[in-house]
């Protein structure tokens, strides 16, 4: 059986992070075994597997078997020939600098507090609070971020953030929507009736467990009546972020080669955080896939 039983806590006082499956192959599960897995995931939000030594297609046959078909990925994939074939996938983007240390490295984009959303704006029939699971496996990972600290990957539990709140700012939010798009779209570089978006109460209610909490997307959001208003939109979502920080705690994973994190993003914020990539080399493979609760 998953020892689910056996959550380790990561940190003191959160209900994120726990670690599952102890011992166990990922790719190796029963059916009882991931029906377990999502219980705890639904549960605590992020959760966490150890010691896993998976290629790319093993992850994305782990998603698809889990959690259903609407996985996100490329049209036009094709095999990087300076990238091992392992690290591939139609599916399965790569973070970090694979290829060697480098200047630049691809996910400086994810070092800001966010919620996933991919192409979820863009798709019809999901709400913005749909079952979307990300998972991303430490392949490599550098010892220490920038500040000298092990290297990590923040969460802010937003059910936590809803409940720290007094009862009148959540009537308040309760009343209050947001607009959200793909990331690949911002309203000041398109013509804002033309980008892809939906609208989404900032207090949302999880599908599976019903517990309220917040939707805040990323700082891209704009709530309902702000659309000609974008410095007014900016200072609302900034303001409102601040005081979810202030009375949240933060969950920081820190990495091991060979982890999985999932995290639940209807009931997550989260944020990479930088690391020297001229001295040490990250290779973290990530891919998201809604739950097929939405095929029942």
């Amino acid at each position: 059986m998953v020892r689910n039983t056996q959550h380790q806590q990561r940190q003191h006082g959160s209900r994120l992070g726990v670690e599952v499956l102890q011992g166990y192959n990922l790719i190796h599960l029963t059916d009882r075994q991931v029906s377990e897995f999502k219980k705890a995931l639904w549960e605590h939000g992020v959760v966490v597997v150890r010691q896993q030594h998976l290629t790319a297609l093993d992850l994305e046959e782990f998603a698809t078997r889990s959690f259903g078909s609407l996985v996100f990925g490329s049209s036009s994939f094709t095999l990087d020939p300076d990238i091992s074939p392992k690290l591939q996938s139609r599916c399965v983007g790569i973070l970090g600098n694979p290829k060697g240390f480098a200047q630049e490295v691809v996910e400086k984009f994810t070092w800001k507090w966010h919620q996933d959303k991919d192409a979820i704006p863009r798709i019809e029939g999901l709400d913005m609070n749909a079952l979307y699971v990300v998972m991303l496996h430490g392949v490599e990972v550098p010892p220490e971020g920038l500040d000298g600290q092990p290297h990590t990957t923040e969460f802010l539990d937003m059910v936590e953030a809803y409940n720290n709140l007094d009862r009148q700012h959540q009537q308040q939010l309760e009343q209050i929507s947001l607009y959200h798009t793909a990331p690949m779209f911002s309203a000041h570089t398109n013509e804002w009736g033309d980008v892809p978006k939906k609208v989404h109460s900032i207090v949302s209610t999880h599908k599976v467990t019903g517990k309220r909490g917040l939707y805040l997307g990323s700082d891209t959001a704009i709530p309902v009546g702000m659309e000609d208003r974008p410095e007014a939109a900016k200072h609302f979502w900034k303001d409102l972020f601040q005081t979810v920080l202030s009375c949240t705690p933060v969950y920081s994973h820190v990495w091991h080669p060979g982890d999985i994190i999932f995290w639940d993003n209807s009931q997550v914020m989260h944020r990479g955080t930088p690391y020297d990539s001229t001295k040490y080399k990250r290779i973290a493979l990530r891919l998201g896939v809604v739950d097929n609760i939405y095929d029942r």
